[in-house]
């Protein structure tokens, strides 16, 4: 019965995590807009496509886009965040920093056209956003966020100083606000957003914006505007943000409601099972009960007994348990945040729940006539 306790308290904690785990990171906020966004992509690879095309369709296509009546605003990116695939990271240099460690600078990357932050919702801390996309004359341009300000730039400007990558230079011009990019529950995470401008990309996503709910309802008319454009150019994988990142959710969806089935079944037959070996002792053990109740014993002292018996088995499989949880908990929270509700709540529901399991059969075994119980034996 120990080591059934233990294995109990081990996997309803793992439950308990995961279902708290997939509640707070849905409630997150990434640090953008998710409501109210129509995601569709293009790719123009294999259509003799240039940097030059790549950049005038793009243009013409945001143009059309933002002309619809529906939409408030419009943008193109090479990646969208939270993608199940991650965002690209680049390794740079920027201008006035010293690295006095050995290896390279590294921060993720997005290449977007201007009005980018706008339809995310991204605040633009500091700084102004990308140039025009036919406005040729601006020097290449770069954007970073907080992040990576704070871990690459501390007590430097930002503004106006020279980043390399690529093997191009480009200057950095505004500031954003920190979001997620790859995963919920990641740490702050430095990035650099280029302008489309400069490196126009043949695959595109395209990023609409307009009132929440009204999402999906766009998607013809952005099919029918590219179609305009380009009668062979395919539309795919059409959604709304939201359903974007609720993909990213997936892999602590399923667990979470797997566990969130499991657990209480789980709690139910472990309850089951303690019960069952507490009636066998109390079966073996009715003469015994029968012969103490004869002799003046309490029916509260002798349930009080077999409780405590049974009980001081299970809460030692159940500290058993819960320091195997914790341990295993350590290794895998990356800040080593303990849930503490979780490990004081789930080890105490479930010795109510055991107590309950333990009383009902020796209750059950003093309302037996102690006279039958010694005729029986």
């Amino acid at each position: 019965m120990g080591i059934q306790v233990a294995l109990a308290v081990v996997v309803l904690i793992v439950a308990a995590l995961f279902f708290r785990s997939f509640m707070e990171t849905r409630d997150t906020d990434p640090g953008f807009r998710r409501e109210g966004v129509l995601l569709a992509a293009y790719d123009l690879a294999g259509r003799n496509s240039t940097q030059a095309t790549n950049r005038a369709f793009a243009d013409r296509l945001l143009k059309r886009v933002r002309a619809l009546s529906s939409v408030e605003s419009a943008a193109i990116a090479s990646s969208v965040p939270l993608d199940i695939h991650g965002l690209p990271s680049r390794v740079f240099t920027v201008e006035g920093r010293a690295r006095t460690e050995a290896g390279f600078d590294q921060a993720l990357t997005n290449t977007v056209t201007p009005g980018y932050f706008t339809v995310m919702g991204i605040p633009l801390r500091a700084g102004i956003d990308f140039a025009d996309l036919q406005d040729t004359a601006v020097p290449p341009q770069a954007i970073v966020n907080e992040a990576f300000v704070r871990r690459y730039l501390d007590g430097l400007e930002p503004l106006g100083r020279v980043l390399q990558a690529r093997g191009r230079t480009f200057v950095i011009t505004g500031i954003v606000q920190n979001s997620l990019y790859n995963a919920f529950g990641e740490p702050p995470t430095p990035i650099i957003y280029f302008s489309y401008r400069d490196n126009p990309s043949a695959l595109g996503e395209i990023h609409v914006r307009t009132r929440p709910g009204a999402e999906t309802t766009l998607a013809p008319e952005v099919r029918r505007v590219v179609r305009e454009l380009d009668p062979e150019l395919p539309v795919f994988n059409v959604r709304t943000l939201t359903d974007h990142v609720g993909t990213n959710l997936v892999f602590r969806r399923v667990p979470a409601r797997m566990f969130a089935v499991l657990g209480p079944l789980l709690l139910m037959l472990a309850s089951i099972g303690i019960y069952a070996v507490v009636a066998y002792s109390v079966a073996l053990r009715r003469t015994e009960i029968g012969v103490r109740l004869a002799l003046g014993a309490t029916a509260g002292r002798v349930v009080s007994q077999v409780v405590g018996e049974n009980l001081g088995v299970i809460v030692v499989g159940a500290m058993t348990g819960w320091f195997i949880a914790f341990i295993v908990a350590l290794d895998f929270i990356p800040d080593g945040h303990v849930d503490v509700p979780v490990f004081a709540g789930v080890p105490a529901i479930f010795l109510l729940v055991a107590a309950i399991a333990c009383w009902l059969p020796a209750r059950n075994a003093t309302r037996t006539d102690p006279w039958v119980a010694l005729r029986q034996e």
